[in-house]
């Protein structure tokens, strides 16, 4: 395998890295003068999402906000687990997650 000009893979883009002109600051006034202009011209970058790239943000934006668990109550369903007397409310469970599922998906 013949393998020929390894750092020179990426010259198309450290031609535009700032500092790197041979005039100075001067060349990153005009580079930034440039860049304007393509902006003004109509052309625009845009990102579209996938639905999981979407929820998978939801959830994580969910979780980073909820408060933290209270060590407490943990312990003391853990405790009722454990003895066999822990009984939830199906109801309470079947509208929270109904409820979640409205938010979620809409």
């Amino acid at each position: 395998m013949d393998i020929k000009n390894v750092l020179g893979i990426n010259q198309g883009y450290g031609q535009n890295r700032v500092g790197r002109g041979d005039s100075g600051e001067s060349s990153n006034v005009s580079r930034g003068k440039s860049a304007d202009a393509g902006r003004s011209s109509g052309s625009s970058d845009r990102v579209t999402l996938s639905d999981d790239a979407r929820l998978v943000s939801v959830a994580t934006r969910t979780a980073q906000e909820a408060p933290e668990s209270r060590a407490d109550k943990v312990a003391a369903l853990k405790a009722q687990v454990d003895a066999g007397t822990y009984q939830p409310d199906s109801k309470k469970i079947a509208e929270k997650l109904l409820t979640m599922d409205a938010e979620l998906f809409g």
